[in-house]
C-alpha cells in the first residue's frame, strides 16, 4: 500500500510518496500553501506541480496509492479544510480518497506516531495542539499574526524588529540587531530597510526568516535579544500549560505527557528549554519534551495509514529517516 502525505505551510509544501512500513518511494517540495497568505490559483499551481513531480518520481507507486493525506497551515475552519480538500481533489486522479486536516496533528503523530499528546509548532506561525486519550482535540493559539502569534519566528522577528527601532529612536537601549538588520537588507541606516519590509511579496515570511538575527544577538549576549526570546518561551511554556490542564484528565496528567516541538525556532531549544520548563514547574506540568525523529510530513503518512487502520510500529521512524 502507498500513501501519499503532504505537510504544507506559510514557506514551503512537502510531499511523499511512502509505504506502510515507512520506506519513501518519492518526495518533492514547492512553494508555500497557506490559503490565508497565497491566492487560490497559485496554490492550485503549487499543489499540482507537487503531485506531478511525485508522480514523474515514482509513475508505478503514484498509480497504487491509496490515501493522500495532507496537513496544512491555515485551514482551521471547516470551510478552509473543504476549499483545500477540492483543490487537492482537482490535481489528483478522482479514485483517491483527501484527508485535509490541520497541520498540527501531523506534527504531533510525527513524534508520538499516533497516540495522544501536545504539539507545539514554532515555525513561520505558532499553534498548540492537543490530541487526550478520548481523541478529543483542542487547541490554544494559532490564531494568525495579526491576532498575536506569540512563540513564532514571525513573532520573534517582529520584536526584533521593533526593538531596533525603538533602540534607532532612542526610546530603548542599543541593540546589535540595528547592524545585523542594516547588513541582511545591505543598507547603511536601519530605516532604509523600510521598503523592503513593506512591499514584500510575503511579508509574514520574511519577517520570520529575522528571526535567526535575533538568535545570533542572543549567542552574542544582547540582553534585548535576550528578552525577545525569554518572553516568547514563556509565551510557549503557558500555551502548553494552559492546554494540558484544560484538556487532559487529572489522571492523565499525573503521568508524563509527551510534547512534541515541531518547527524551525525549535533547532535553538537550547535557548527555549530552560523557560520553558521553568513554566511547567510553575503550573506543575508533567511534559516530555519530543524532538520528532521525522519530519511532519511523516506525521501525514501515519495518518493517512490509521485512516486505513493500519497500526505503526516504532521501526517507522527508523525507515522513514533513512531518506
Amino acid at each position: 500500500m502507498y500513501i501519499i502525505g503532504i505537510d504544507g505551510g506559510g514557506t514551503k509544501t512537502k510531499g511523499v510518496i511512502a509505504t506502510e512500513a515507512g520506506i519513501i518511494i518519492a518526495q518533492a517540495t514547492v512553494g508555500a500553501s497557506n490559503p490565508n497568505n497565497v491566492k487560490k490559483e497559485d496554490l492550485q499551481k503549487e499543489l499540482a506541480k507537487l503531485i506531478d513531480m511525485l508522480k514523474t518520481e515514482s509513475k508505478e507507486a503514484f498509480k497504487e496509492v491509496k490515501r493522500v493525506y495532507a496537513g496544512m497551515s491555515g485551514v482551521d475552519h471547516p470551510s478552509a479544510r473543504k476549499e483545500m480538500k477540492v483543490l487537492l481533489e482537482s490535481v489528483l486522479p478522482k479514485a483517491i480518497p483527501v484527508t485535509v486536516n490541520n497541520d498540527a496533528i501531523t506534527a504531533l503523530y510525527s513524534g508520538t506516531l499516533g497516540r495522544p499528546g501536545v504539539v507545539q509548532i514554532a515555525g513561520t506561525g505558532s499553534i498548540t495542539f492537543g490530541l487526550n486519550g478520548e481523541g478529543v482535540l483542542d487547541r490554544v493559539g494559532g490564531w494568525g499574526y495579526l491576532l498575536g502569534e506569540g512563540g513564532s519566528g514571525f513573532a520573534v522577528g517582529s520584536e526584533g524588529l521593533q526593538e531596533a527601532f525603538r533602540s534607532h529612536d532612542g526610546l530603548a537601549d542599543g541593540t546589535e540587531l540595528i547592524t545585523l538588520l542594516c547588513e541582511h537588507f545591505q543598507v547603511q541606516n536601519l530605516p532604509d530597510i523600510i521598503h523592503s519590509i513593506y512591499n514584500a511579496v510575503n511579508p509574514k515570511e520574511l519577517i520570520a526568516s529575522l528571526s535567526r538575527h535575533v538568535f545570533t544577538a542572543a549567542d552574542h549576549g544582547d540582553m534585548v535579544a535576550q528578552a525577545i526570546i525569554q518572553k516568547n518561551a514563556n509565551h510557549i511554556g503557558e500555551a502548553v500549560s494552559c492546554l494540558i490542564n484544560k484538556q487532559f484528565s487529572e489522571k492523565e496528567r499525573a503521568h508524563e505527557l509527551p510534547v512534541v516541538l515541531a518547527g524551525g525556532l525549535f533547532n535553538r531549544l537550547d535557548l527555549f528549554k530552560g523557560p520553558m520548563e521553568e513554566i511547567f514547574e510553575k503550573y506543575s506540568i508533567k511534559a516530555k519534551l519530543i524532538r520528532p525523529g521525522i519530519e511532519p510530513v511523516g506525521g501525514a503518512v501515519i495518518a493517512g495509514l490509521l485512516e486505513e487502520n493500519i497500526e505503526v510500529d516504532e521501526g517507522f521512524i527508523e525507515r522513514f529517516s533513512k531518506h
